[in-house]
Protein backbone atom coordinates (compact mmCIF):
# COMPACT_ATOMS: atom_id res chain seq x y z
CA UNK A 1 0.00 0.00 0.00
CA UNK A 2 1.56 3.41 -0.84
CA UNK A 3 1.39 6.14 1.43
CA UNK A 4 -1.02 7.79 -0.69
CA UNK A 5 -3.62 5.06 -0.50
CA UNK A 6 -2.83 4.95 3.29
CA UNK A 7 -3.12 7.76 3.80
CA UNK A 8 -6.77 8.38 1.95
CA UNK A 9 -8.14 4.86 3.89
CA UNK A 10 -7.16 7.21 6.74
CA UNK A 11 -8.84 10.20 6.09
CA UNK A 12 -11.50 8.24 4.82
CA UNK A 13 -12.30 6.77 8.18
CA UNK A 14 -11.42 10.14 9.89
CA UNK A 15 -14.06 11.66 7.69
CA UNK A 16 -16.50 8.67 8.47
CA UNK A 17 -15.78 8.86 12.71
CA UNK A 18 -16.52 12.59 12.58
CA UNK A 19 -19.93 11.90 10.61
CA UNK A 20 -20.95 8.94 12.90
CA UNK A 21 -20.22 11.76 15.90
CA UNK A 22 -22.54 14.20 14.01
CA UNK A 23 -25.44 11.74 13.47
CA UNK A 24 -25.22 10.96 17.15
CA UNK A 25 -25.24 14.43 18.07
CA UNK A 26 -27.98 15.45 15.68
CA UNK A 27 -30.05 12.80 17.47
CA UNK A 28 -29.08 14.05 20.83
CA UNK A 29 -30.16 17.66 19.54
CA UNK A 30 -33.85 16.38 18.45
CA UNK A 31 -34.66 14.63 21.75
CA UNK A 32 -33.60 17.66 22.97
CA UNK A 33 -36.03 19.95 21.37
CA UNK A 34 -38.97 18.20 22.77
CA UNK A 35 -38.12 18.98 26.46
CA UNK A 36 -38.65 22.73 24.92
CA UNK A 37 -42.45 22.60 24.26
CA UNK A 38 -45.00 23.89 26.60
CA UNK A 39 -49.05 23.58 26.31
CA UNK A 40 -51.91 24.95 27.73
CA UNK A 41 -56.01 24.23 27.79
CA UNK A 42 -58.43 26.93 27.99
CA UNK A 43 -62.41 27.26 28.51
CA UNK A 44 -64.63 29.01 26.91
CA UNK A 45 -67.13 30.77 28.90
CA UNK A 46 -70.48 29.06 29.75
CA UNK A 47 -72.66 28.82 26.76
CA UNK A 48 -76.59 28.82 27.11
CA UNK A 49 -79.90 28.52 24.89
CA UNK A 50 -82.66 29.98 23.74
CA UNK A 51 -86.55 29.46 24.81
CA UNK A 52 -89.27 29.08 22.16
CA UNK A 53 -92.73 29.86 24.09
CA UNK A 54 -95.69 30.76 22.24
CA UNK A 55 -98.86 31.44 23.69
CA UNK A 56 -102.59 32.08 22.87
CA UNK A 57 -104.27 34.91 24.69
CA UNK A 58 -101.21 34.53 27.38
CA UNK A 59 -101.70 30.94 27.98
CA UNK A 60 -100.48 27.58 27.12
CA UNK A 61 -103.74 26.12 27.79
CA UNK A 62 -106.12 24.22 25.45
CA UNK A 63 -109.25 25.82 25.49
CA UNK A 64 -110.30 29.78 26.16
CA UNK A 65 -113.10 31.47 26.36
CA UNK A 66 -114.74 31.70 23.13
CA UNK A 67 -118.14 29.98 23.04
CA UNK A 68 -121.08 31.15 20.88
CA UNK A 69 -124.10 30.21 21.35
CA UNK A 70 -127.65 29.95 19.60
CA UNK A 71 -125.55 30.15 15.79
CA UNK A 72 -127.85 30.07 13.26
CA UNK A 73 -126.82 29.29 9.37
CA UNK A 74 -125.35 32.34 7.91
CA UNK A 75 -124.45 33.90 11.60
CA UNK A 76 -120.33 33.87 12.89
CA UNK A 77 -118.79 34.94 15.83
CA UNK A 78 -115.81 36.34 16.50
CA UNK A 79 -113.06 37.09 18.78
CA UNK A 80 -109.27 38.77 19.28
CA UNK A 81 -106.33 36.46 20.13
CA UNK A 82 -103.03 37.36 21.10
CA UNK A 83 -100.05 35.59 19.61
CA UNK A 84 -97.35 35.82 21.48
CA UNK A 85 -93.87 35.11 22.73
CA UNK A 86 -92.42 34.79 26.34
CA UNK A 87 -89.48 32.90 25.39
CA UNK A 88 -86.15 34.43 25.03
CA UNK A 89 -86.00 34.45 21.12
CA UNK A 90 -87.47 36.13 18.16
CA UNK A 91 -89.81 33.17 16.64
CA UNK A 92 -92.00 33.23 13.41
CA UNK A 93 -95.14 30.87 13.79
CA UNK A 94 -97.90 28.78 11.45
CA UNK A 95 -101.44 28.66 12.78
CA UNK A 96 -103.66 25.61 11.98
CA UNK A 97 -107.34 24.76 12.89
CA UNK A 98 -109.53 21.09 13.16
CA UNK A 99 -112.14 19.90 14.78
CA UNK A 100 -113.19 16.57 16.17
CA UNK A 101 -116.63 16.85 15.91
CA UNK A 102 -119.42 17.46 13.12
CA UNK A 103 -120.63 20.89 14.17
CA UNK A 104 -117.12 22.47 13.79
CA UNK A 105 -116.52 20.84 10.85
CA UNK A 106 -119.85 22.54 9.62
CA UNK A 107 -118.41 25.80 9.82
CA UNK A 108 -115.41 27.98 8.52
CA UNK A 109 -112.86 30.02 9.15
CA UNK A 110 -111.93 33.98 8.57
CA UNK A 111 -108.47 35.47 10.61
CA UNK A 112 -108.01 39.02 10.07
CA UNK A 113 -104.74 40.19 12.04
CA UNK A 114 -104.92 43.54 14.02
CA UNK A 115 -108.79 43.41 13.01
CA UNK A 116 -111.23 43.95 15.78
CA UNK A 117 -114.05 41.86 16.57
CA UNK A 118 -117.91 43.55 16.41
CA UNK A 119 -121.24 41.92 16.26
CA UNK A 120 -119.08 38.78 15.47
CA UNK A 121 -117.30 39.92 12.34
CA UNK A 122 -113.76 40.67 12.76
CA UNK A 123 -113.01 44.17 11.05
CA UNK A 124 -111.46 45.13 8.14
CA UNK A 125 -108.08 44.04 7.15
CA UNK A 126 -106.02 42.03 4.94
CA UNK A 127 -107.62 38.29 5.47
CA UNK A 128 -104.59 35.48 6.14
CA UNK A 129 -107.72 32.82 6.17
CA UNK A 130 -111.00 33.49 4.02
CA UNK A 131 -114.02 30.82 4.32
CA UNK A 132 -111.07 27.81 4.99
CA UNK A 133 -113.35 24.88 5.89
CA UNK A 134 -112.56 23.23 9.22
CA UNK A 135 -112.08 19.40 9.16
CA UNK A 136 -111.07 16.42 11.18
CA UNK A 137 -106.89 17.03 10.54
CA UNK A 138 -105.41 20.61 10.82
CA UNK A 139 -105.57 22.69 8.38
CA UNK A 140 -102.61 25.04 8.22
CA UNK A 141 -103.67 28.71 7.38
CA UNK A 142 -100.72 30.74 8.01
CA UNK A 143 -97.19 29.99 7.79
CA UNK A 144 -93.91 32.48 8.71
CA UNK A 145 -96.04 35.07 10.45
CA UNK A 146 -93.96 37.37 12.68
CA UNK A 147 -91.40 37.38 13.83
CA UNK A 148 -92.36 37.96 17.25
CA UNK A 149 -89.78 39.95 19.38
CA UNK A 150 -88.37 37.88 22.55
CA UNK A 151 -90.41 38.22 25.49
CA UNK A 152 -93.42 39.81 24.70
CA UNK A 153 -93.16 40.18 20.82
CA UNK A 154 -97.25 40.07 20.39
CA UNK A 155 -99.60 40.26 17.00
CA UNK A 156 -103.75 40.10 17.58
CA UNK A 157 -105.44 37.88 15.46
CA UNK A 158 -109.09 38.36 14.91
CA UNK A 159 -110.58 34.68 14.21
CA UNK A 160 -114.44 34.62 13.40
CA UNK A 161 -116.09 31.06 12.95
CA UNK A 162 -118.72 31.32 10.43
CA UNK A 163 -121.72 28.42 10.17
CA UNK A 164 -122.76 28.55 6.65
CA UNK A 165 -125.88 28.74 4.96
CA UNK A 166 -125.44 25.43 3.44
CA UNK A 167 -124.59 23.54 6.81
CA UNK A 168 -126.61 20.52 7.04
CA UNK A 169 -129.54 20.26 9.18
CA UNK A 170 -127.79 17.36 11.31
CA UNK A 171 -126.28 20.19 13.29
CA UNK A 172 -128.92 21.76 14.50
CA UNK A 173 -129.09 21.77 18.61
CA UNK A 174 -125.36 20.30 18.68
CA UNK A 175 -122.20 21.78 20.03
CA UNK A 176 -118.91 21.62 18.81
CA UNK A 177 -115.61 22.90 18.95
CA UNK A 178 -112.16 24.55 16.87
CA UNK A 179 -109.13 23.80 17.80
CA UNK A 180 -106.57 26.80 16.78
CA UNK A 181 -102.80 25.53 17.33
CA UNK A 182 -100.23 28.21 16.97
CA UNK A 183 -96.42 26.78 16.48
CA UNK A 184 -93.66 28.61 17.12
CA UNK A 185 -89.97 28.02 15.53
CA UNK A 186 -86.77 30.17 15.99
CA UNK A 187 -83.93 30.43 13.93
CA UNK A 188 -85.64 29.78 10.33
Amino acid sequence: MTLLNALGVLVSRRVRAVLSIGMVLGIGVVGTLALWSSSVATQSGVFTTATVSILADGSKAAAFTFSPTGLLPGQSAAKVIAVSNSGTAAITYSAAVASSNALGQAMTLTVVPGASATNGVCGSGTKIADGIAVSATATTFSTNRGPLAASGGAENLCVQVNLPLTADASVAGTTGTVVLTFTGSAGT
